[in-house]
């Protein structure tokens, strides 16, 4: 017994027909809306590689920069135990107005500070709108503060705050020794870890934002469907959103490259996004209303030719009983006469003749 198997698009193929060919969006979406996500999770996961790699490159740069200033701006320290030891007599307060240190807005350094009742004054009179770190001789606290004055701490003692980032339990250093640290290659474990927990991080987030997003759009396009007349399956429309995405995840990898090299911006990037997407779904509606349109003239056009056999063979069956209705008239009237023509011969036969009489 054989079996009708339906040959599946490959990953790139489809990459390429969701760009190129609309009329290949009915073929893709018949394919079930498994294979859509599984299309949809490759491809967000293409363009989570590209934005790790650039968060990444602004990772290590961040951290060099960041050696340079406790290089030149902070005094010497040291750890040992657990806790923080420094050449200052009085408190540092750098407020940080830097763009490349986005998420801390103020810092706070009194290493002489362990008593917790100090710890909370401190915290108090120093905290600002925004995220503020302290770092006190045994614990670094993150601080941060709404515009309603709403608060959320966060301690660490010196230890966990180092291993969660080394993995590695150093029990002492210096100011020194730190910044050839963070400038060794001993920091790649630590990138190797952000990048893998961000990329997971990422991928699931992109993925529901992304099935959302095609959503919107397969609503946007049944809507469409109806004013265009085209009865089609809201899920069969929701498959050809997933691929109507392809051409704006790539402009998102494009201008992901783009904005961490350069200061390019676009504001409106997320409205693009969609527009475009939409754009892609109401053609491939439409190119499948025109090919229906088309399926329908045929058939019509197949009942017109369908009719006019009928009618053609219903003109020959009559003219084949008129001609069996002529060629039996004649036939009885051939009867009639060769009778006729018997009964006046027998007739003739019957008459006496007058020398008889």
């Amino acid at each position: 017994m054989e079996e009708n198997k339906t040959q599946k698009i490959s990953f790139f193929k489809k990459v390429w027909y969701s760009i190129t060919k609309f009329e290949k969006y009915p073929d893709m979406a018949s394919e079930g809306i498994k294979n859509a996500i599984k299309y949809l999770l490759i491809a967000v996961a293409i363009v989570t590689v590209f934005i790790v790699i650039g968060s990444l490159i602004e990772m290590h740069d961040l951290v060099g920069k960041l050696s340079n200033y406790i290089e030149s701006n902070i005094p010497e320290f040291s750890y040992s135990d657990g806790k923080l030891s420094m050449e200052l007599n009085e408190p540092m307060i750098i407020e940080v107005n830097d763009e490349e240190y986005s998420g801390i807005d103020r810092v706070y350094i009194n290493p002489n500070i362990e008593n917790d009742e100090e710890k909370e004054k401190i915290e108090g009179e120093n905290s600002i709108v925004g995220v503020t770190v302290f770092f006190f001789k045994d614990q670094i606290i993150l601080m941060s503060k709404d515009e309603n004055n709403n608060m959320t701490r966060q301690p660490y003692t010196y230890r966990d705050f180092i291993t969660s980032y080394t993995q590695e339990d150093m029990n002492a250093f210096n100011k020194q020794e730190l910044i050839e640290y963070m400038r060794s290659e001993s920091m790649n474990n630590y990138y190797m870890r952000y990048g893998m927990s961000l990329f997971v991080y990422l991928v699931v987030m992109n993925l529901i934002v992304a099935l959302l997003d095609s959503l919107e759009l397969a609503v946007l396009g049944w809507i469409t469907s109806i004013t265009a007349r085209v009865k089609m399956n809201l899920l069969a429309i929701y498959n050809m959103a997933i691929y109507a995405l392809t051409l704006p995840m790539i402009l998102n990898i494009i201008y992901v490259v783009i904005n961490y090299f350069t200061n390019f911006t676009i504001s409106y990037f997320s409205v693009a996004y969609i527009t475009i997407a939409f754009i892609y779904l109401a053609a491939a509606i439409f190119i499948i209303k025109d090919d229906y349109m088309k399926k329908q003239e045929e058939v019509e056009k197949i009942k017109q030719e369908q009719i006019k056999v009928r009618e053609e063979i219903r003109q020959r069956e009559e003219e084949k009983n008129k001609e069996k209705e002529n060629k039996g008239e004649e036939k009885t009237k051939k009867k009639k006469e060769t009778k006729d023509k018997n009964d006046r011969e027998n007739n003739n036969r019957e008459e006496p003749n007058g020398s008889e009489a």
